[in-house]
């Protein structure tokens, strides 16, 4: 890259946290050298005592790896999906490229009872850290200290990970369990993370960051429209609006609707509507709704006990095999739940719709210059317009 483009901590700054596009994976924290960033309320945040707040000495001085570590400021999605699955997506497939689909559940009755939509990722990490395929992997926890707020954490056997098991729909930055992972000398770990997660791991592979992205041998993506603001949702919506102390809950789901369940065998609806003005705004800037980067996504598109699985690369097509021959996972058609497929297929194009072609990564949406070049034409005629 050439000294006029190469970019830094002041234009990832300009153009994606101060504009909110920033989703707070916290990949460029990871990535810095220099330990001058850090994660305040999902932003980074510039903490060299020498350098402006929108600026950076080591940026200026030559240092890019932040900017290169980050999903929206013009991502390496070439590089990312030729590596991933061998081409880019077919602008047909807004779901993402992927080799097979099939429904899955775990077979172990502990982890269906704990897990998500039948707990078939729980199952599939499970496995992995049983045989010593895996010697961690790296997973939203938790807080130990406030309920229903998620923190990352690598976990190193399946009674740690069954403490995790199920989902909180608040977010959590988990690539930042990556630095906890190399700390800890993990050689062989998975990382479970939501669509832009699983960009983040790809995009730091691909523009070179090794020293946390080498341990990582398996990316599963969970399928996701947008989180919740933890202390907006859970702490006002759910505890104050509703009056349901956050200790007394035991799941939270979404069906349609938000189903929290409760220790007293009660559920609590809230409609989605009701919801949805809570939900992270950085979310309303992502094009992925299937986690197309991981190599395995997994969501439970409004299913009862299975999560449906795409699987997206070798490595994904391996592993699953391996698991289900272990008898750890029970697969079903996935033609068998037309209505997930057709949710599945409603809700990616539509989140691809999400963002505007002059985006910095806007070419998630548009998978061919052409196609981008031809949506910029478009976009630019409507403003002369009106």
């Amino acid at each position: 890259m050439s000294e006029p483009d190469r970019k830094h901590w002041k234009h990832l700054y300009e153009e994606i946290v101060a504009t909110e596009i920033c989703c707070g994976c916290s990949a460029c924290i990871v990535a810095c050298p220099h330990k001058v960033l850090e994660l305040q309320d999902f932003d980074p945040v510039q903490i060299d005592a020498v350098s402006p707040f929108d600026n950076c000495i080591h940026g200026e001085e030559g240092c890019s790896l932040c900017a290169m570590a980050c999903l929206r400021l013009g991502p390496a999605l070439d590089l990312i999906e030729n590596s991933v699955h061998g081409k880019r997506r077919d602008p047909e497939q807004p779901e993402g490229t992927y080799v097979s689909k099939t429904l899955a559940r775990a077979a172990d009755e502990r982890i269906l009872a704990k897990g998500q939509d039948g707990g078939a990722v729980t199952a599939l990490l499970a496995w992995g850290l049983d045989t010593g395929e895996l010697d961690g992997a790296v997973v939203a926890a938790p807080s130990e200290t406030v309920p229903w707020l998620d923190e990352p954490k690598v976990v190193r056997s399946s009674e740690e990970l069954l403490a995790t098991a199920g989902s909180r729909y608040t977010y959590c930055s988990t690539p930042l369990g990556l630095k906890k992972a190399v700390a800890a000398k993990c050689k062989n770990v998975a990382l479970v993370g939501v669509s832009c997660e699983s960009t983040a791991v790809r995009q730091m592979a691909a523009e070179g960051i090794k020293r946390w992205t080498r341990p990582v041998k398996l990316v599963i993506g969970l399928m996701c429209c947008e989180t919740f603001d933890y202390e907006s949702f859970m702490v006002g919506k759910v505890q104050q609006e509703r009056q349901i102390p956050l200790t007394d809950i035991t799941k939270v789901n979404v069906k349609g609707k938000v189903i929290v369940s409760l220790k007293d065998g009660r559920d609590v609806d809230i409609p989605l509507k009701d919801a949805r003005p809570y939900a992270n705004e950085w979310c309303h800037h992502c094009p992925d709704f299937a986690a197309e980067h991981a190599d395995i996504s997994c969501g439970g598109l409004g299913m009862e006990g299975w999560t449906m699985i795409l699987v997206r690369s070798e490595t994904g097509r391996d592993y699953l095999e391996r698991a289900v021959a272990a008898g750890v996972i029970q697969l079903r058609d996935a033609q068998e739940e037309p209505g997930a497929l057709e949710v599945m297929d409603r809700l990616a194009r539509k989140q691809r719709a999400r963002i505007d072609p002059f985006d910095p990564h806007a070419s998630a949406a548009w998978p061919t210059e052409q196609l981008l070049q031809a949506a910029r034409a478009e976009a630019a005629a409507e403003g002369e317009a009106g």
